[in-house]
């Protein structure tokens, strides 16, 4: 059964001594940027209901080639017109001309 809005949540936690990050998630988003990424794990455990991934545990250890930023940062403000730029320059950057 999926989880309630009540039970969903997303723990990150760093062990000092494995030097290893650990996640454990049932928040929809954060399950799927996990999966993503799923190949930078040593350990990913899954929960399936309708071949659809409700819940996964997963262990990082590769930290030589992997990161992770667990710490609050302020939102980057843009006004519209520094928005469009942006928006242009990446469309030029990363157009297939």
């Amino acid at each position: 059964m999926a989880y309630t809005l009540e039970e969903r949540e997303t723990i990150v936690r760093y062990d000092e001594m494995d030097k290893c990050w650990y996640f454990e998630s049932n928040v929809r988003r954060h399950v799927t940027k996990i999966l993503k990424m799923e190949h930078a794990f040593d350990e990913i455990e899954k929960e399936l209901e309708n071949d659809f991934c409700i819940y996964v545990r997963a262990k990082l250890s590769d930290l030589n080639n992997f990161s992770v930023n667990p710490f609050v940062k302020n939102k980057r403000k843009l006004s519209d017109e520094q928005r469009l730029e942006l928006s242009r320059l990446a469309k030029k950057r990363f157009s297939s001309d």
